[in-house]
């Protein structure tokens, strides 16, 4: 999911990030679940994902890209862990959708595809492991095309999430590579501008409370249908903006 390099540093205190911990994450880690928003993002952007060309970035389980294969998209996963991967592999092979799937182990950092190659790319919970998170964002822009979107969601800054994982770093239990960082909806929208792209739309995604669920008793649980409420009052949008686990962007690489 990471970079390649096994180290970052922060504050000058390097963390670890090598392959065998996420390696032995994605093997213990037994939840699988499609992040509603990100498909119903692109259906509503790209007008449909049938034949579209769509790439994430620290894929995971897969769970997520899986569906859109599903739904006629060629999709490419890219991921530091083997075992993430080889998970992905085997459940496309089991959804016998092999056609449209391919899954590539590499560095988030130096995507190994050629430039203006996908018409969505996304991210669920990777930048906030690095830090320069513009420079993956920057690679992400130059693989997608001409109009195409990208995607990002990463923690949200005022959370409870991120209070509670505040304390874990700082005691060194922090169980996702060690250290990571978390963002504001303006911080967020601030990130992908740099990097040359259009926010089109900055909302919250999910709570703790489900959150804290969905790891211990449910991994199966859906954010969607409290995403999906009230989002199209300004006021809630804003309210979630600033509360929700997540924040998230859409948006759009223009024209020269």
């Amino acid at each position: 999911m990471l970079g390649e390099g096994g180290l970052m540093r922060r504050d000058g205190v390097a963390t670890k990030n090598d392959k065998g911990s996420w390696d032995e994450l994605w093997r213990n880690r037994k939840r699988q679940y499609v992040y509603r928003n990100v498909i119903e993002g692109a259906e509503s952007y790209l007008g449909g994902v049938g034949n579209r060309w769509i790439l994430e970035v620290g894929c995971g389980r897969g769970a997520t890209l899986l569906e859109f294969a599903k739904r006629g998209a060629n999709v490419v996963g890219l991921d530091y862990s083997e075992e993430a991967l080889a998970i992905c592999r085997e459940r496309v092979s089991r959804n016998g959708i092999a056609g449209h799937a391919d899954f590539v182990n590499g560095d988030a950092g130096k995507l190994p595809f050629p430039s203006e190659r996908f018409d969505f790319v996304f991210s669920v919970g990777l930048i906030e492991h690095f830090e320069d998170p513009a420079a993956i964002l920057a690679e992400q822009y130059r693989v997608l095309r001409r109009g195409g979107f990208l995607l990002v969601q990463a923690p949200q800054k005022y959370s409870v999430y991120t209070a509670l994982k505040t304390v874990l770093i700082r005691a060194g239990k922090w169980p996702y590579g060690g250290w990571e960082t978390e963002f504001s909806d303006q911080e967020i929208s601030a990130l992908v501008s740099e990097v040359g792209l259009e926010p089109q739309y900055v909302y919250g995604y999910g709570s703790f409370l489900l959150a804290a669920l969905r790891h211990s008793f449910l991994p199966t649980l859906d954010f969607g249908m409290m995403w999906r409420n009230g989002k199209e009052l300004r006021a809630i949008r804003a309210l979630k903006a600033k509360t929700a686990l997540d924040i998230c962007v859409i948006a759009r690489k223009g024209p020269k």
